[in-house]
């Protein structure tokens, strides 16, 4: 992938041209590589960074936010785990979807459940937190105005592109999950754990938790840490 020239401006959003792989038994004619669009460049913006904003917009104080955020953290995380919804006016609406465990304790592949059989609650998993945005914010995403940064991934993934978003990441982040490296590159699962493994494999970053919540730290000396 090549860099691009132009500078983010606010209100406007930088786009990217990437190829994407085929999808299902999806056919594709020869020369014909099909695409999508992805925001170029984006940052992320933290806690501190949120109620430095904030607090530029109102008279309540930065250290206060910081502490109505984390109540809010808090109080999510609590509504959620009861199973309610929480909505926030002029945001959206978190809420939860359901599903089956794909595996048993020891590893074993489960057989899909049929309507007549028991479920008990040891085959349940949290499938995935759901957001449905507010009306406002939906239609306030009518407004976007599109720039293209000129980038298109015409190329394969090169270790140096690797390094520079790693830096760019830890710098406000302390780790990083498969899930966010595979979305930001626009690339396969199995692409982004073939990356991840060799960045271990080089000693550049360490591995943490389980399996099925696994996550990577930058190793001392790597990425700006």
């Amino acid at each position: 992938m090549k860099t691009s020239s132009k500078t983010k401006v606010g209100g406007q959003i930088l786009y990217q041209t990437v190829l994407r792989a085929a999808l299902n038994n999806e056919e594709i004619a020869e020369g014909r590589q099909p695409v999508r669009i992805m925001p170029y460049n984006q940052a992320t913006i933290t806690t501190d960074d949120l109620a430095k904003t904030i607090a530029g917009r109102c008279t309540v104080k930065e250290p206060d936010i910081k502490g109505v955020l984390a109540a809010l953290g808090q109080v999510l995380r609590e509504t959620l785990l009861d199973g309610d919804r929480l909505k926030v006016e002029g945001i959206g609406t978190f809420g939860l979807s359901l599903a089956l465990k794909k595996t048993y304790l020891d590893g074993r592949k489960r057989h899909p459940k049929a309507l007549y059989e028991r479920i008990a609650a040891s085959d349940i998993r949290i499938g995935r937190i759901t957001f449905t945005p507010d009306t406002e914010l939906r239609k306030a995403m009518d407004e976007a105005v599109f720039v293209s940064s000129g980038v298109r991934a015409d190329e394969p993934l090169e270790r140096e592109e690797v390094d520079e978003y790693l830096t760019a990441h830890f710098a406000s982040q302390d780790w990083i999950t498969r899930r966010e490296f595979e979305t930001h590159f626009d690339i396969s699962r199995n692409q982004a754990l073939q990356w991840l493994k060799t960045l271990v494999a080089d000693g550049a970053l360490r591995p943490l938790g389980a399996n099925n919540a696994r996550f990577y730290i930058p190793v001392p000396g790597h990425y700006g840490r």
